[in-house]
């Protein structure tokens, strides 16, 4: 078939039924609840959401794939607060994150070993996983500026950045998922402009400090 000028028309195909997409997303998010990462199988999805393999692979080209969308979209995943304060904001959002990456770590770590090894992929992970955490934070960073808490000249993106690095490498360190104790030591060093720890007390100095007021306050300032 031509169009007026005489040039054939591009073939138009279907487009993505949305309500497909989120039956495929919540019957990949029960089952990674229910079996893990390693027993998810896309057969296992296809079946769950009712749907054929075929409509799963014109949408991804495999589980990981899958997996990250779900992940990504997943309605748990928290949101940045805006409680009033820099302290209650990561208290709030903090143990929420470690929450989500617990539950999901199976999928998670499967998904960043991907990321590292494929361009493209990583790619779609920085975007559907990495950069959401970091601009959720640089705004609850950038509100604290904001209502003069922190200083105006604050490097917003490097004190955002900060806890997922620390918990990232709590994690690869310890060999365990970092608790609520760790987020209230991040909180408590780096996100409490009073300098005052949650118990009232004055903080301690960290591992492998002195723990002299300049060095501690240096540590403090992002």
């Amino acid at each position: 078939m031509k169009d007026s000028t005489g040039e054939p028309h591009a073939k138009v195909g279907r487009p993505r039924d949305p309500r497909l997409d989120e039956a495929i997303v919540a019957a990949t998010l029960e089952l990674l609840a229910e079996e893990g990462y390693a027993q998810l199988t896309v057969e296992r999805i296809a079946a769950r959401a009712g749907v054929g393999k075929a409509s799963l692979y014109r949408r991804w080209p495999d589980k990981v794939a899958i997996v990250l969308e779900a992940v990504s979209r997943n309605p748990e995943r928290p949101c940045a607060p805006d409680n009033g304060s820099l302290r209650g904001d990561m208290l709030a959002y903090l143990p929420a994150l470690v929450r989500y990456r617990t539950i999901h770590s199976e999928a998670i770590s499967a998904i960043s070993g991907e990321a590292l090894c494929n361009a493209q992929f990583g790619a779609a992970f920085r975007d559907g996983m990495a950069d959401p955490v970091i601009d959720d934070l640089r705004r609850i960073v950038q509100r604290a500026v904001d209502r003069g808490e922190l200083p105006a000249d604050t490097d917003v993106t490097l004190l955002a950045c900060l806890p997922p690095a620390f918990l990232a490498m709590e994690r690869l360190l310890s060999g365990r998922h970092p608790d609520e104790a760790f987020v209230e030591r991040i909180v408590g060093q780096f996100f409490s402009p009073t300098g005052e720890a949650p118990s009232g007390r004055v903080r301690g100095p960290l591992p492998g400090t002195s723990g002299s007021p300049n060095e501690c306050e240096s540590l403090r300032r992002p």
